[in-house]
């Protein structure tokens, strides 16, 4: 299930794209628009709804929201009123938006449409040299051979390699591979991320690489980087 973050200033009151979200089957939040932004990224969405009153600014919204880890290709739907489309480039930044009054079908089209864009390409089988990540399989291999790996490494292992080049939080990743239920901690990441490389074998460990006071993010290359601390 999907999970979309719907950021408002109207929080205590019922939420029309709460409600026509949910009835879609996406997993729908609510944040505060008065709250830090970078707070969002600990839901990990795959789409944000902003709820702008008239006097907010999109724009600068868009750029907070795209900030943390993880976020950059995140898209972001805005609800406006007529006075955001006659402002210049009022809107930059936003991949879509809906008019005041909110039609909740038209919400959920749009969000569905942009959810789609950024899902997986078909061929779902990662490939970095001699090794294969099969994400419908749940397998792993080096050179043809399998990886002992278990459900949750595999799960560390496809999220990480199906956004390469993203840094996540080790928040982000209990959220995401985890779930929003888990309530372990953050040494749980660190932990798998040890027995995925151990298992990755000298070669390819490095392609998880971690990110000085991030976390740590998945590189489709076997090259060194002095940038990072594998």
């Amino acid at each position: 299930m999907e999970t979309v973050v719907i950021v408002t200033s109207a929080l205590g009151q019922p939420s029309a794209a709460v409600r026509a979200l949910r009835a879609a089957g996406f997993h729908a939040s609510l944040r505060d628009l008065r709250a830090p932004l970078e707070e969002v990224a600990l839901d990990m969405p795959g789409a944000v709804v902003l709820e702008l009153p008239d006097d907010a600014d999109p724009a600068r919204l868009a750029r907070e929201l795209a900030g943390p880890a993880g976020m950059a290709d995140v898209p972001v739907v805005a609800i406006v009123g007529q006075a955001h489309l006659r402002a210049p480039r009022g809107l930059a930044g936003i991949h879509d938006f809906c008019v005041r009054p909110l039609n909740e079908d038209e919400l959920v089209v749009r969000v569905r449409r942009l959810v789609r864009s950024q899902a997986r390409p078909e061929d779902d089988t990662i490939r970095v040299e001699e090794l294969t990540i099969d994400l419908r399989g749940y397998e792993a291999a080096v050179a043809g051979r399998p990886l002992d790996l278990t459900y949750q490494e595999f799960q560390l292992l496809q999220f990480l390699a199906s956004h390469p080049g993203q840094a996540f939080s080790r928040d982000q990743l209990l959220a995401r591979v985890w779930g929003h239920d888990y309530y372990g901690g953050s040494r749980t990441v660190d932990i798998h991320v040890r027995r995925v490389r151990a298992k990755l074998g000298p070669v390819y460990a490095g392609c998880l690489r971690t990110i000085r006071h991030v976390g740590y993010k998945w590189v489709a290359s076997t090259t060194p980087s002095d940038e990072d601390d594998a």
